[in-house]
């Protein structure tokens, strides 16, 4: 690795997708007006011979752009050159890498190649795409390069008091698995997960993208016989769509977490899950700023829950990125006692511990009164439009909007100790759980109006760092006592510091 290398040779391949995507529009209006097309006018081609002209500089300008990049190790920089016309060269200092990230699609799995993406604190490289081989070539020498610093800065710090060894052997050991989510583990996961929005999210740019060529039309005139059931059609299609997006929503979900395994090796853990696209993820446990537990109410009545690291990332989001976004999921799916136990292990510098529940009751209220006027006012006019179904609709989604905020205020709670602040936030479908060390919260909000400050009551919210932003951990309408508290906790830490 201490001389360029060249990217894979399936990089042509992603050079000509994407230079497909990037077309993508104007291949679809030529492809539909194909039938339009006058094969004997001769003026009829300019149009298409100009657009064919884009796609193949486009094409031409991606493979050049893969043909000169080159990436190697030169003293202590991981280098990077690329450019058709402007010559670039990147260098990360190789003490700064703190993670090797890597993606690998079905195609990418049957030619050996691997989408590399390498972080540091304030920039990274990704190259699409290396070799698995280059890939672990690479980072085994910098990761040895990382190791002998470490062990000479070591050397340069210890006392002459004692005599040192004459050799200094560097072991490689092997990442000790922590968790690895079994194949039914899997299967409740994706059939408890929220597979219908999975599904729309994936399948809606698509039925977009094609609702001019289905045949609607076609389709819908097979039913005509029963036009005089219109509600009934229209029922039974709304059901069919929905349970055909939580079937494929269950399907995505299992494709996508299929053998993820959880292992730590060296204050890095790894992550690894997919079966179509397989990804590695690793994560410094340094960089955790805090602990976020996500209970879907289905999970929780079940007593499954997952687990999520906010940790900070200068990197931007960019398409197929895991980390950029700053929560990263580390227990997808597993009994509560037992996640508690493992991510004790992986933190053990944050105490997790139990809320006292229980928010003044003023709250409820407050919680509910908004959502429920605005859904009373549009079921009014609704009914003065259309029917009374309408104002029935949101008689119910009023009535569940009141239970929401009866949870909220009954079940939620915050806790703080020397060291750690504990949220609990409840609601309806979820609850989340936040732990955060005191070193770590970058600032804390109290906020009332006039309102509130005649009943004594006060929003708070502490700022944690995520990805390239922040983050916000607090409860409404909490007793304004309390919230003067917390804010007597932060500034003491303050003073501590």
């Amino acid at each position: 690795m201490y001389n360029p290398q060249r990217l894979h040779p399936l990089s042509y391949l992603t050079g000509l997708i994407t230079t497909i995507k990037q077309n993508i529009v104007v291949i679809v209006i030529f492809i539909f007006n194909i039938n339009n097309f006058n094969f004997t006018d001769v003026k009829s081609y300019i149009w298409p011979a100009f657009l064919t002209a884009i796609f193949l500089f486009s094409f031409i300008y991606n493979a050049l752009e893969v043909y000169s990049t080159r990436y190697w190790i030169e003293g202590h920089h991981f280098v990077v050159t690329k450019g058709v016309f402007n010559k670039k060269r990147k260098e990360l200092d190789i003490q700064r890498i703190q993670a090797f990230d890597s993606s690998q699609d079905i195609v990418n799995r049957i030619f050996g190649g691997v989408i590399m993406e390498i972080k540091t604190p304030s920039d990274g490289i990704k190259l699409q795409i290396v070799s698995k081989n280059q890939f672990n070539l690479i980072e085994q020498a910098v990761r040895s390069e990382q190791a002998t610093k470490d062990y000479e800065d070591e050397l340069m710090g210890e006392t002459s008091e004692e005599e040192q060894p004459a050799s200094h052997t560097m072991t490689t050991e092997q990442p000790t698995q922590i968790f690895k989510l079994s194949l039914k583990e899997l299967i409740f996961m994706a059939l408890s997960s929220g597979s219908i929005g999975i599904a729309l999210v994936t399948l809606g740019p698509l039925l977009g993208t094609f609702q001019e060529i289905i045949p609607w039309d076609k389709l819908f005139h097979q039913f005509d016989w029963i036009a005089q059931a219109a509600y009934l059609v229209v029922a039974g299609l709304i059901i069919l769509a929905l349970f055909l997006a939580y079937i494929i929503g269950v399907i995505i979900e299992f494709v996508r977490y299929y053998g993820y395994t959880l292992s730590e090796k060296n204050e890095q853990l790894h992550i690894r899950y997919g079966l179509l696209n397989v990804k590695t993820i690793n994560v410094a446990t340094r960089r955790i700023q805090a602990v976020v537990e996500k209970q879907s109410f289905i999970r929780r009545f079940i007593g499954y829950t997952s687990v999520y690291f906010i940790i900070t990332s200068d990197a931007k989001q960019t398409e197929g990125s895991t980390t950029a976004s700053g929560d990263i999921m580390i227990l997808p799916f597993v009994k509560r006692q037992k996640a508690y136990r493992m991510i004790e292990q992986l933190v053990p510098s944050i105490a997790f511990e139990k809320v006292e529940t229980g928010l003044p009751f003023g709250g409820i209220r407050r919680h509910a009164q908004i959502g429920m006027g605005m859904l009373l006012i549009a079921g009014i006019i609704s009914t003065y439009f259309w029917s009374w179904w309408y104002l029935a609709l949101a008689l119910i989604a009023c009535l569940l909007v009141l239970i929401n905020s009866i949870i909220t205020v009954r079940y939620s709670g915050f806790k703080t100790d020397r060291t750690t602040l504990t949220v609990k936030k409840s609601q309806l479908m979820r609850t989340r759980y936040f732990y955060a060390k005191k070193d770590k919260l970058l600032g804390f909000d109290k906020s009332q109006n006039w309102f509130m400050k005649r009943v004594g009551l006060s929003d708070f919210a502490f700022s944690a760092a995520k990805g390239l932003g922040s983050m916000d951990i607090g409860l409404r309408f909490i007793d304004n006592e309390a919230a003067e508290q917390l804010k007597q906790w932060y500034v003491e830490e303050d003073d501590d510091a």
